[in-house]
């Protein structure tokens, strides 16, 4: 049975894709085997491939690039048979559900970019058939390019010199570099117990540290699961593909548009995962911080309010500086801290003079921050292997206000506590209170305001003993839009910030169940307190509470030492007459113009 699969730019998983390449001779004629094939449409539909019928003008146009299709996709083009042809291409994996295995397919049916009554974060998708009809294949988790290498779906450096740097040899290298072509900030976090960088939402480096990592751990854990733990983290590493790569349908009015569409600057939904997951920036974005970009159907949970820049065409670029805004930054390195005062001169400036002047910008103007709201690692099944590093994270709802907190700068800050936890550890040296992931005096394109809280680690779990606990507080970055009111700093008294959370957890290991917790910041500390179910928690066969839920049994830990209060007001009167007038806030210096 022939199976039929797309055309996509520089990348195939077909047996018959062409390469535009120059002309090889056979006798006295010239013949270019690919040209031959895919641009002679008759002969495509006879295969059985019409979907791959593609012209050189129709790439040259998508594409924006002269490259020839060996450039890009490899293979034979000297060669006419299509086992020798195409022997050595760069494959589109397929990265299956279950062991994460990834390698190329042939199918049935063409890639699609649909997304009309597709979530986003899916629109760009495969499919299968199943009784005569054509349906999305559930045994495929997502789609990565052939810039990964398919045993362990991390950049693949030999393949991108073979391909992209042939023509951007520079970029490449710049982008080996990088921090995100190097997965440089992630394989910092060495142990869960790491005293440099602490415990993190996304897990700890395991390709690097599995000798470090088994001998913490009091479950037994092999090599094998902690490979299968590292391909998990590797879907979300980018490559020359996930930035560039901007498939889309066809348009008449449009010959820029189609399967081998490409952007010189990576467009907003790329840093999002390009429509294959929640992937890249989708996970830390909308999930752990809860303070995205897109919003929308992005958000978890859906609907959340879209960034005020998202709805005025404004761009990850143009905001962060990087290689391309920035002499000497170099290729993928991306500035975390944008500048509000590239575009709202006035108001970053008043600002600098009102009564809020210790005020970042996001600390009033993001709100609503939802996604994460608890996540736990334990015992559970990881692409259907048994793991004791599964991630429990699907506790969604929304802090109606973030929690603000003085960075390293002395500035306020908007973050989300909520409580973690890894469990079967052994040991730990860290020590309990508030820390930052990186030291202040980094500079700016290495430096982030995320913190953590570490907690302890405690006994007291049926099974799954000992449980190391912290806050994750990622700095909320995105999201913006109106500011938030002043009694929601204001209104309690000595400077607490409170805020009730509701969440709905909807993961693995039991039936969906709902749940709140409360998070006070005073001048004791930082607690999450009465984390509790609101209905009965029904388990599912082969799962342990104590793996998802240790709050279940440890309901009070959680809970930091310091001054997380307010300042109090300095003037009462003033306050409560520019509170309902914003024009005499902004008049008496209390707000900025």
């Amino acid at each position: 049975m022939l199976l039929r699969i797309p055309v996509l730019a520089a990348i195939v998983t077909t047996m018959f894709t062409c390469t535009l390449s120059p002309a090889v001779t056979l006798g006295s004629a010239p013949v270019n085997s690919c040209l031959a094939c895919h641009e002679d449409e008759k002969r495509m539909v006879e295969l059985g491939y019409p979907h791959f019928t593609v012209t050189r003008a129709e790439v040259t146009k998508q594409s924006g690039m002269t490259a020839s299709c060996p450039d890009c996709h490899l293979g034979d083009p000297a060669k006419t048979g299509k086992e020798e042809a195409h022997r050595g291409m760069g494959r589109l994996l397929l990265v299956k559900k279950k062991g994460l295995t990834a390698g190329p397919a042939e199918r049935r049916y063409p890639l699609e970019v649909t997304a009309q009554g597709t979530p986003p974060l899916l629109s760009f998708t495969y499919y299968g058939e199943k009784d005569g009809k054509k349906v999305v294949d559930p045994s495929v988790r997502m789609l990565t390019y052939q810039d990964k290498q398919p045993d362990t779906l991390t950049q693949d450096f030999t393949q991108m010199e073979k391909t992209c740097g042939k023509c951007h040899p520079g970029e490449v290298a710049g982008f080996r570099q990088s921090a995100m072509g190097s997965n440089a900030r992630h394989r910092l976090y060495k142990s869960w117990a790491d005293t440099e960088r602490g415990p993190h939402n996304c897990g700890v480096w395991f390709a690097e540290n599995y000798q470090k990592i088994a001998a913490d751990t009091a479950v037994p854990f092999d090599r094998k699961t902690s490979d299968l733990n590292q391909r998990s983290c590797n879907t979300c590493h980018a490559g020359c593909l996930d930035c560039h790569y901007t498939p889309s349908p066809k348009a008449a009015d449009d010959p820029k548009k189609g399967m081998h569409s490409f952007a010189r600057i990576p467009p907003p939904q790329n840093c999002y995962g390009g429509g294959r997951g929640t992937i890249c920036h989708a996970g830390p974005e909308e999930r752990r911080r809860g303070a995205g970009y897109f919003g929308g159907r992005y958000s978890f949970p859906e609907g959340s309010e879209p960034d005020r820049h998202r709805l005025n065409k404004v761009g990850c670029l143009d905001c962060h500086d990087s290689g391309g805004s920035k002499k000497g930054a170099g290729h993928a390195m991306i500035k975390r801290r944008a500048t509000c005062g590239k575009c709202h001169a006035e108001a970053v400036s008043s600002n600098a003079q009102s009564a809020h002047k210790k005020l970042s910008c996001e600390a009033c103007h993001i709100r609503n921050v939802g996604g994460y709201q608890g996540t736990f690692w334990g015992p559970g099944k990881l692409a259907g292997a048994e793991t004791p590093y599964n991630k429990f994270n699907d506790y969604y709802g929304t802090m109606a206000e973030p929690i603000l907190i003085r960075d390293q700068e002395g500035r306020w800050i908007p973050v989300k506590p909520f409580p973690m936890a890894v469990m079967n550890q052994k040991s730990s040296t860290l020590k309990p209170g508030l820390h930052w992931r990186y030291p202040e005096e980094l500079p700016g394109l290495e430096r982030t305001g995320d913190a953590y809280g570490y907690v302890g680690l405690f006994g007291g779990l049926p099974e799954n003993d000992k449980a190391l606990l912290w806050f994750h507080m990622d700095k909320a970055s995105h999201k913006y839009g109106a500011s938030r009111s002043c009694d929601s700093c204001h209104a309690l008294p000595g400077g607490e910030q409170r805020q009730e959370v509701a969440w709905e957890y909807g993961g693995e290991g039991a039936l969906p169940f709902k749940g709140r917790h409360t998070v006070v910041a005073n001048g004791q500390g930082l607690f999450i307190r009465d984390i509790r179910s609101e209905e009965k928690i029904e388990v599912e066969e082969g799962y342990r509470l104590s793996s998802f839920a240790p709050w279940a049994y440890l309901p009070d830990k959680w809970g930091i030492m310091g001054d997380f209060s307010l300042p109090p007001l300095k003037n009462r009167e003033k306050y409560d007459a520019a509170q309902g007038d914003p024009a005499l806030a902004r008049k008496t210096g209390l707000l900025h113009r």
